[in-house]
């Protein structure tokens, strides 16, 4: 067991203390366990930075908290993942790579003081009649004794026009957003000007800020969309279009869409899409999907053969080019 405390100023004004303290589980007698040695938050660019020595082949599975972080990238000594807005504390981050080796780390984020003095607490004012589109935000009842705590958890801001929440951490820090939806844990949790959003699922839409108009259904539909220039995304099975910053995808079926970040106008039916592509349909999964049935009229131009040079559509590319096909379904 290992120990070292420092202190470092990140910038966006946020100060961390560290604390190391490693452990691997599964790793071979000759083979050390990884070890992170530093850790810098990027407020500004929503990342979370850790470096050390051992890390694993492949991509950890990082927690911070109970919270699991969507991985940007890793090599053997550094790895970034995407920060949401948290409030100010002392986490636990956990990696965890696909060996079983593991290395945590505790980092307090935010200006941390001595706790002051309880003031007088003053005389309960009246309630006010609920205005047009009021959030309703619902939650756990609080047990004897956690009234405080409970009300900071499921408050939200003045005039949140349109919003709903379920969940706890759902639609956590809004600002000036307007109209968006949050069913699940951590739904919506870092929106805060972005509107007309809807999440439904564990953690979907969880690290969104300024985006609109994009639908997450699904434990962590979305979790991972970021910027301003995400809106209009439609996200339905676990995982869906996990990491998107683009708009206008459509994505239906588990991890569907999950490869593909920055591209835009996409439409992935049970197809993990690829990587920076826009304007693309995929239906099936390579290997899982070996046939297509169509029934009714066929419409179809600028049909282009596979590698091999076929169009099994018993004509050669030149007849089928630019022309209009009615199939009929040999079912």
């Amino acid at each position: 067991m290992k120990s070292i405390r420092f202190s470092r100023l990140f910038s966006g004004g946020l100060a961390a203390a560290l604390c190391i303290v490693s452990s691997a589980s599964g790793a071979g007698a000759q083979t050390p366990p990884p070890v992170i040695t530093e850790a810098f938050a990027d407020a500004e660019n929503a990342t979370l930075t850790f470096n050390g020595v051992g890390f694993r082949e492949g991509f950890p599975v990082v927690f911070l908290g109970n919270q699991e972080l969507p991985v940007r990238w890793a090599t053997e000594s550094t790895a970034a993942v995407w920060l949401p807005a948290l409030r100010p504390g002392t986490y636990r981050l956990i990696a965890r790579w696909p060996d079983g080796s593991q290395a945590d780390f505790y980092l307090t984020l935010g200006a941390v003081g001595p706790a002051g003095s309880e003031g007088a607490r003053g005389p309960e004012g009246p309630g006010g009649r609920p205005g047009p589109g009021v959030a309703a935000h619902f939650g756990d009842l609080p047990a004897a004794g956690e009234a405080e705590d409970a009300e900071a958890e499921t408050s939200l801001p003045s005039s949140p026009v349109g919003t709903t929440r379920y969940g706890t951490n759902a639609i956590a820090n809004l600002t000036t957003g307007i109209r968006n939806t949050a069913f699940g844990f951590g739904g919506l949790h870092s929106v805060t000007s972005g509107g007309a959003n809807t999440a439904v699922g564990w953690r979907a839409l969880t690290s969104l800020r300024a985006g609109r108009g994009n639908t997450a259904i699904g434990s962590t539909a979305m979790q991972g969309a970021l910027g301003v220039e995400t809106y209009g995304n439609v996200a339905v099975g676990r995982a869906a279009l996990r990491y998107v910053r683009g708009s206008g995808n459509i994505a239906i079926g588990n991890n569907a869409g999950l490869t593909n970040t920055t591209g835009s106008n996409n439409v992935y039916l049970g197809h993990r899409g690829v990587l920076g592509e826009s304007g693309i349909i995929r239906i099936g999964a390579t290997g899982t999907h070996t046939e297509t049935h169509l029934s009714g009229r066929v419409v179809a131009s600028n049909i282009q053969a596979n590698e091999q040079g076929i169009v099994d559509l018993w004509a050669t590319v030149d007849d089928l080019a630019d022309r209009v096909y009615s199939l009929e379904n040999p079912d």
